[in-house]
């Protein structure tokens, strides 16, 4: 595996305080292929994110575990724009 470049990638989630900019950076490895990726624990509560697994997979932002967001996966193809 040869790393070949790195990309940052926005990921805004919605609240009505405001919306959480994330901005992770992803590195590009020659002849690798990926289904998605996952963010750290570690990063999400740097932000205040809590991730539930459940029936239904949700967050939580802060400090109201009362306001619950969907998860939703999606799919990223090579086709999609990077920028």
């Amino acid at each position: 595996m040869t790393s070949i470049g790195t990309i940052i990638k926005e990921i805004i989630i919605p609240h009505r305080k405001g919306n959480i900019r994330l901005k992770p950076e992803f590195v590009v490895l020659d002849d690798v292929q990926i289904q998605g990726f996952l963010l750290g624990t570690d990063y999400q509560r740097m932000y205040g994110i809590d991730i539930y697994k459940g029936k239904n997979r949700h967050i939580t932002i802060g400090t109201n575990k009362d306001k619950k967001f969907s998860l939703h996966i999606f799919q990223i193809s090579a086709k999609d724009p990077i920028g």
